[in-house]
């Protein structure tokens, strides 16, 4: 599902959080499970999910960049809540989006599963690179 018209939408927190080698993940997953508190979203199911997609961003950043910072915002739309997450690097940025997306593929050995997951949890996936550098992805995700 793609994003709902901008104006419709409540944008109830945002938080930069810096991901490197020596803070890991942690700042970024301390606050997407206050981004929960702050939405109410309270299904385990759907939070794994969150969390699952953070990681796989986070670990990208560390493994291809060293660092990069996550954005993080919470939507609420009538009943529906969103989460928005936007992971950026000035690492190497990605030659070749169609080879990164296919499963299997990865280009420093890893199990090259991490985009295609991202894309199969997620409702919208957008990945902008700079072949001299940088990478950015979007994710969009309602429940």
């Amino acid at each position: 599902m793609s994003r709902p018209n901008r104006d419709a939408q409540a944008e109830i927190f945002k938080h930069y959080a810096p991901i490197d080698k020596q803070i890991g993940l942690s700042v970024a997953r301390k606050d997407l499970r206050r981004l929960f508190e702050e939405i109410g979203l309270l299904n385990e199911i759907h939070r794994t999910i969150f969390l699952t997609i953070l990681d796989e961003l986070g670990n990208n950043i560390l493994r291809h960049s060293g660092s990069g910072v996550i954005t993080l915002t919470g939507y609420r739309l009538a009943s529906r809540k969103g989460i928005r997450i936007v992971a950026e690097d000035k690492g190497q940025g990605i030659g070749d989006l169609t080879k990164v997306l296919r499963p299997g593929y990865s280009q420093d050995n890893g199990m090259g599963l991490g985009l295609n997951l991202i894309e199969s949890l997620a409702d919208d996936v957008r990945i902008a690179s700079l072949i001299h550098g940088g990478t950015r992805v979007e994710v969009w995700k309602w429940v």
